[in-house]
């Protein structure tokens, strides 16, 4: 069973897996908006992914894209923030840097009976008279891999980390996510501290 993310029309909830938008943060909590230790510009938030009663906050720097180590786990070019969802209330963005995106979207999860995520993403398509594209990605699983298996070790305990989901650049080729074109995002997570890492492949 394979549990994809599915693009919504739906309205977008603090709380939940949503695409663009603006970062959120308990209310009486500090945010600190990650900046990019390439070019030392605040990053642009990506997306928020619910999991784990975690909500997994996703930044990668655009100011000047292909410049900066954004895919890399380690490169200092992405972040994520991870919190857990209490009396949420939106972060207010800071004024340099390309740091929101052209668009918000939530999305839902649908069950799916499939061998991969691959075979399950078309398969839906195909049923359901869809783009592929209207599939933004997966929860859990296997990651599909575009250049092999890259999971990251934890920077705390230097374990694997537990694959979380598979992103797709988005539905909408004008304001999708720079995953070098075409490419496909992962997120982890280690439960040794609860800290997450992101990175993408083409």
């Amino acid at each position: 069973m394979i549990k994809l993310l599915i693009n919504s029309s739906e309205p977008t909830e603090m709380s939940g897996t949503s695409f663009g938008g603006k970062p959120v943060k308990n209310v009486g909590e500090s945010f600190q908006w990650p900046i990019c230790a390439c070019c030392n510009l605040p990053m642009q938030f990506l997306a928020k992914i619910s999991a784990h009663e975690e909500l997994h906050q996703i930044f990668m720097c655009q100011n000047d894209p292909g410049m900066c180590d954004d895919w890399d786990p380690n490169g200092g070019g992405n972040a994520v923030v991870v919190i857990k969802p209490d009396e949420l209330e939106y972060v207010t963005p800071p004024s340099e840097g390309m740091v929101l995106r052209e668009t918000e979207h939530s999305a839902k999860e649908i069950k799916v009976e499939g061998n991969d995520y691959e075979d399950s993403r078309s398969s839906w398509a195909e049923k359901n008279s869809h783009s592929p594209r209207e599939v933004l990605g997966q929860l859990f699983g296997q990651p599909s891999w575009i250049q092999g298996d890259e999971i990251p070790a934890c920077s705390s305990c230097d374990s694997p980390m537990e694959f979380v989901a598979q992103l797709e650049q988005g539905p909408d080729w004008q304001t999708e996510m720079n995953f070098g074109g075409g490419g496909v995002a992962y997120l982890f997570r280690c439960g040794c501290d609860g800290s997450a890492k992101f990175l993408w492949q083409c």
